[in-house]
């Protein structure tokens, strides 16, 4: 796997080949549309599923494999990793996900993309800490666009598969997909919590 820094901030880094293309090529041969999902916990709104793969052996293999890499994601962003937890997020027709900043409990988020989705990778924006709100939510951190101007763009991840992005979350960390997903088109990706 290939962990590069995108600026000198090294808070944000593109990931590339976390996965075997052996591997790759498995998953490619599974029928999405057919695993067994849920809504996601504070996304239930949006057109996104969390596919189980406890019963996919596939997808399995693609957990243990990301997971393999905890050693080295640390070594990268300079913290002790000692887990990885990977999730599958299946985005369908009508998903977009409007500019955000993850709550603080959130450390470290590393999101794999699994398939080639164009036009639908993250686009982490430049942002100040004044045009952050502070509240006592769950959410904590917020950014209301109609306060600000619109920021200017730091970095767009192409949503090409076996590649990503890690992200050490701060409050200036806003992130989004602004693109809706077309009828057809499908957006899997392996959502990873790193556990320190």
């Amino acid at each position: 796997m290939k962990i590069t820094p995108i600026d000198d901030t090294n808070n944000l880094y593109k990931v590339e080949d976390a996965i075997s293309e052996e591997l790759m090529n498995e998953l490619s041969e599974i029928n999405l549309l057919d695993i067994p999902w849920k809504k996601p916990k504070w996304q239930e709104h949006w057109e996104r599923r969390e596919i189980q793969h406890e019963r996919n052996d596939v997808l399995t293999a693609v957990v243990h494999e990301i997971n393999s890499h905890a050693k080295q994601v640390g070594e990268a962003v300079g913290l002790p990793v000692k887990e990885i937890n990977s999730r599958f997020w299946l985005d369908t027709e009508g998903f977009d996900c409007h500019p955000h900043i993850d709550n603080p409990a959130v450390i470290i988020a590393f999101q794999l993309y699994l398939v080639d989705c164009d036009n639908m990778g993250t686009v982490f924006y430049h942002l100040n800490e004044e045009q952050v709100t502070t509240t006592d939510d769950e959410q904590q951190w917020h950014w209301n666009p109609g306060e600000h101007p619109p920021p200017e763009v730091r970095h767009t991840f192409e949503f090409k598969k076996n590649t990503g992005y890690i992200m050490l979350n701060n409050k200036t960390q806003l992130h989004g997909v602004p693109t809706k997903l077309e009828k057809g088109m499908l957006r899997l990706s392996a959502y990873c919590d790193c556990e320190i």
